[in-house]
């Protein structure tokens, strides 16, 4: 295939910046004379390669064309990238009011691999095999080593007994799961509270609960067991990611009563307290921070191999316990009801709280703050929605039932319900567990059936349920620029003057 000449792709990008993104087109440094590339070859002592001496006499904004075999290479398929829409170092050119922008260009897949659903299709694990309380010796009766002869008898014969021997184990540390208690509740309404899902509560002891939440049956969803001691409920998160001192966790559990929560993550001991939904302030919370010792590998494995890589966060943690027995009279011993059958479930995150802010000014090179100023809010509100119902189909969201009725009744101006337990949120709730066990699959060595695309999938519907949530609960202007920045069509800013026209 013939490679057009530098000055003619020079040309053709000339031509289309000229027709189609004027602004653009202005701000391009005009080119460089024959004398100052000469100049410029004398100074470097090299001789410019033809090609590059035609670019810069036409033009001196350069390129990068590393990927590219030469300069006219890259030109020609700059050129044809302009004139044709195609892709260019992975952005898509636009002219948009007489600029030249670049959109990336992106495609979510349809029909992911969902962690939860082949999740369901796995047994939990059973529990661990009881240890033998002694040696077995199969051919010994009374299952003991028999006693060293004092003198071997005659026409007796002599054996030779082999004992297994190990190197002695090192006792396990104390165990210090996180823990929250919540004055008046049952041990029930603390899971309830926490989002526990249904169809996997059952009793475990602490061995079963770590066992089954490290296994694919959990797919990386925090499992937690609760019980009650005095006048309190209490529930310790056995594996998953930490819950308990997110400040959405700590409003939900503190709802009409009052909760103290020990943690530890690593080299931080907190104890943080709520009273009816409101955490305490942060200058409340006391906290202990412990250097690392030893270069040990880590994880909640290492504890029960008696490796403690913060002896001094240990420590602090059986200090707190004696805290909450002398301010709170609350006395708990992780090791003694570690044994204990609880009631126990998976649960279903928490949805993070949204952050109030001010609105970006510019969304993707686009005039946010003009659009917010210059238009109705009434029909700001309508165009947003539509744009929001765009987001949805083009992301696969509104392929969950809860979320096309939630369309539907923003489009006719009914009011959504989404608080933590409606239908919505928990479908949101579960978009967030998709993204996160997908993700963790792929970051270990065994990322089963799952794939980036899935993850990709995933992740653009977990970003338009923020986006569909921002729209329920965030100023409009906010809502707007969640909305707009995840768009993935190309031509959103046609869709949103069409949008905007039609209302």
């Amino acid at each position: 295939m013939s490679i057009p000449a530098v000055e003619e792709s020079w040309a053709r990008i000339d031509a289309w910046l000229t027709r189609h993104a004027p602004a653009t087109h202005a701000t391009l440094r005009p080119p460089a004379s024959r004398a100052g590339v000469e100049a410029a070859e004398r100074t470097l002592g090299v001789a410019f390669h033809p090609d590059l001496v035609a670019s810069l006499l036409f033009d001196e904004d350069l390129l990068s064309y590393a990927q590219w075999p030469s300069l006219r290479h890259v030109l020609a398929d700059f050129a044809d990238a302009l004139e044709q829409a195609l892709p260019f170092l992975g952005r898509v050119p636009l002219a948009v009011d007489g600029k030249l922008l670049w959109e990336e260009q992106r495609t979510v897949p349809a029909d992911p691999v969902s962690p939860l659903s082949h999740a369901t299709a796995l047994a939990e694990p059973e529990s661990d095999p009881p240890f033998p309380q002694r040696p077995v010796f199969p051919n010994d009766t009374e299952s003991a080593v028999p006693a060293p002869a004092q003198g071997i008898a005659e026409g007796s014969t002599r054996r030779l007994f082999f004992v297994r021997t190990g190197r002695p184990r090192p006792e396990p540390l104390p165990d210090q799961p996180d823990v929250a208690f919540a004055a008046g509740l049952t041990p029930g309404e603390m899971l309830r509270r926490l989002g526990a899902i249904p169809a996997t509560v059952r009793p475990r002891d602490r061995r079963q609960a770590q066992r089954a939440v490290e296994s694919a049956w959990a797919a990386h969803r925090p499992l937690v067991r609760a019980g009650a001691v005095g006048g309190w409920a209490y529930a310790t998160i056995e594996g998953g990611v930490a819950q308990f001192a997110r400040p959405e966790v700590l409003r939900v559990l503190s709802a009409g009563t009052r909760v103290v929560v020990l943690t530890r993550q690593g080299p931080e001991v907190a104890l943080t307290f709520a009273e009816d939904g409101v955490p305490c302030p942060e200058e409340d919370t006391r906290r202990v921070m412990s250097p690392r010792e030893g270069n040990h590998a880590g994880g909640p494995w290492a504890r029960r191999l008696g490796v403690d890589l913060w002896p001094g966060s240990t420590a602090a943690y059986t200090g707190f316990l004696a805290v909450l027995e002398e301010e709170f009279g609350i006395v708990h011993d992780p090791d003694e009801e570690g044994p204990t059958e609880l009631t126990s479930a998976l649960v279903l995150p928490l949805l993070d709280d949204l952050r109030e802010r001010e609105p970006e000014a510019r969304v993707r090179d686009f005039d946010l703050a003009g659009l917010v100023e210059r238009t109705p809010p009434r029909r700001l509100r309508t165009a947003v929605a539509a744009q929001l119902a765009r987001l949805a189909a083009e992301t696969r969201l509104d392929t969950h039932p809860e979320v096309t009725e939630a369309l539907d009744r923003i489009r006719h101006g009914l009011p959504v319900d989404c608080d933590q337990d409606d239908p919505l949120a928990v479908r949101m709730r579960t978009l967030v567990a998709e993204v996160h066990a997908t993700r963790t699959m792929l970051s270990g060595g065994d990322s089963g059936p799952v794939s980036e695309e899935d993850l990709t999938a995933w992740v653009a519907r977990g970003d338009a349920a923020d986006a569909l949530r921002a729209f329920l609960r965030l100023p409009l202007p906010v809502a707007a620029e969640a909305v707009l920045q995840r768009r993935v069509s190309l031509h959103w800013r046609d869709e949103l003057a069409a949008d905007l026209g039609g209302t």
